[in-house]
């Protein structure tokens, strides 16, 4: 099976509660994009209206390889215009409040999958139904890792530990697999003159590189290395704390799982596996229904044995709840927040049906000459992942 095959492929809306009005403190506008993350298109309209990106509220990160509408939201002061390739920017009215997290409601998809053997067909309509009745597990899925190459070497893993020169070390040489050849020459040059700073700023790019290099040129004592720690910006920083956290809660959740369902069925991922169930019996679904996995900070708090869970991951690393105070880190910081253990699709139109109907609904596919097609269409809770849904198609 195969999703994002084109860009109409993958189709996301938010879903906001927001009222638009007339007038307002805040202008609101409909982002749509393709080809773009959340973050590059926001530093782009925040570049070509002069303004800082802190002032762009928005609710949610969109991955680049899907067509995508979300909203965002700037005090009514600033006026955006907007023209670049692949972005449209349509000013919808005002609200009295920004937008974020907060108002989400959800989201609604339109999904394409691809690829599909027709000896398959039957048992693909088969987990949809599973899927309809029993959810998924509600897993970060791989594209909250972009930044991170090894499991075992989480810049904020590293920030905790106070080890602040090797966190400093991943974020300036750490080579992804999108980094085109002269990237990786530069990265790897910096990591052969790793130390002697004087050689490495010209090798600098950005202007958080430059003025990191330029505090560690002043000497590496604690306080100039939480400094250039500090130096990284704000958003890509929290980008590796949110990495951080959401794998661990997914490790909590993979724990507090496999006390609860037989014959797991295994899918890898990009750094690391994730276990999924056909379907639950009655009362194992209501209690998963009903159980919400805190995401790790130095408080937290919830269902005992979600808890247990968490404390028992953090144990594994040697780690404790308390190491995530980090008071020198001024630009970001792990906040705890109750997550579902799983998740309940609403389908709309294709599921739930009869078997029947859903048999009916495969076509050919016109990308992939002898395979077959599907659309669904669904809402998710904010946060859960729809590629998470095609992955427990496959199990």
């Amino acid at each position: 099976m195969k999703i994002k095959a084109t860009t109409d492929d993958f189709i996301v809306k938010e879903l906001i509660d927001l009222e638009i009005k007339d007038d307002g403190a805040y202008r609101i506008y409909l982002l749509e994009k393709r080809h773009w993350n959340t973050m590059d298109a926001l530093l782009a309209i925040a570049r070509q209206n002069k303004m800082p990106m802190a002032r762009i509220g928005y609710g949610g990160r969109k991955d680049r390889h899907a067509l995508t509408y979300q909203y965002i939201s700037v005090p009514r002061e600033h006026d955006l215009s907007f023209n670049m390739p692949k972005i449209k920017l349509t000013f919808i009215g005002f609200a009295d409040d920004y937008v974020s997290p907060a108002i989400l409601k959800g989201n609604y998809f339109e999904l394409t999958l691809r690829k599909i053997p027709t000896a398959q067909k039957t048992s693909v309509a088969k987990r949809l139904n599973e899927v309809a009745c029993c959810g998924f597990p509600n897993y970060f899925d791989d594209q909250r890792f972009g930044s991170v190459i090894n499991p075992e070497e989480f810049l904020a893993e590293r920030i905790i530990r106070k080890h602040y020169k090797g966190a400093l070390k991943l974020y300036l040489t750490s080579i992804y697999p999108e980094d085109r050849g002269k990237e990786k020459e530069r990265k790897r040059a910096i990591e052969k003159q790793w130390g002697n700073w004087q050689a490495v700023l010209p090798l600098c790019r950005t202007a958080a590189e430059k003025d990191i290099v330029k505090i560690l040129t002043k000497g590496e004592s604690k306080y100039q290395l939480v400094k250039a720690i500090n130096a990284i910006p704000k958003e890509e920083l929290s980008m590796h704390f949110s990495a951080y956290q959401s794998f661990l809660w997914n490790q909590s959740l993979e724990r507090i799982l496999l006390q609860y369902i037989t014959n797991p069925i295994k899918i890898k991922g990009r750094i690391m596996d994730y276990y999924f169930y056909e379907t639950l019996e009655e009362n194992t679904l209501n209690t998963l229904k009903q159980l919400n996995i805190p995401t790790v900070s130095y408080k937290i708090s919830g269902d005992s044995k979600a808890i247990d869970a968490v404390l028992e991951v953090l144990s594994e690393r040697n780690l404790k709840p308390s190491d995530f105070n980090l008071t020198k880190i001024r630009k970001s910081f792990f906040k705890t927040f109750p997550r579902p253990a799983i998740t309940i699709p609403q389908f709309l139109g294709t599921v739930p049906f009869n078997s029947s109907d859903l048999l009916q609904s495969f076509a050919k596919d016109d990308i992939y000459p002898g395979y077959l097609k599907l659309k669904i269409r669904f809402t998710l809770p904010p946060g859960s992942f729809a590629t998470m849904l095609v992955k427990s198609l496959e199990s």
